[in-house]
């Protein structure tokens, strides 16, 4: 089976071009739906999360606060390498099992953080998915995140650009979904030739 990585910054546009994949009839994985299903409550990175952040970011009906985890690991580096080092092993090794059980010649696989932790070796193609940092900024905006917030979360991460050299293919969300639909037909017409 081919594993293809598809990567990105925070609010590029990752999600939007999976989707379009799966239109096409990609089989896909979302890393983001992943990590949600492995966060529920009384999992064990659940329980794992709590006990290293505390209560603070459990919400009233026992779901974390993710909101306020945010905060926490993007307001100090210390905390987003421990909050790192709980979640990326748990969730490599999810995604690892659901490819091996997938029975399709061909798997897009949702990675945010693919070249920060060095998983790029585990795939037989990258695309990176790249917006403007000013729309990144717009899009955080748009979701409810508060300013500060955004403006932390973007500064804590890999820049979109240094990514760019891994890439096989580039996908660039900044014009209409029009426009990203034809990248991704292009694409797809690569990964299925």
């Amino acid at each position: 089976m081919r594993r293809i990585a598809l990567t990105g910054g925070i609010a590029e546009g990752k999600t939007t071009v999976l989707r379009m994949f799966e239109a096409l009839g990609a089989t896909t994985l979302s890393s983001d739906a992943l990590v949600a299903e492995l966060m529920r409550p009384g999992t064990d990175l659940w329980n794992r999360l709590v006990t290293e952040f505390g209560q603070a970011i459990v919400q009233s009906d026992g779901s974390l606060a993710r909101e306020r985890l945010a905060q926490i690991a993007f307001g100090e580096a210390r905390a987003r390498r421990r909050l790192n080092r709980l979640v990326h092993p748990v969730v490599m090794q999810a995604i690892a099992e659901r490819i091996r059980s997938a029975e399709t010649p061909l798997m897009l696989i949702e990675v945010p953080l693919l070249i920060e932790v060095a998983f790029q070796g585990l795939f037989d193609g990258i695309v990176v998915v790249q917006a403007t940092p000013a729309l990144q900024y717009h899009r955080l905006r748009e979701r409810g995140v508060p300013a500060s917030l955004a403006r932390q979360i973007l500064r804590s991460q890999l820049p979109t650009r240094a990514k760019i050299p891994f890439a096989d293919w580039v996908i660039r969300t900044h014009r209409s979904l029009d426009h990203t639909f034809a990248q991704v037909q292009r694409v797809w017409h690569d990964l299925t030739a």
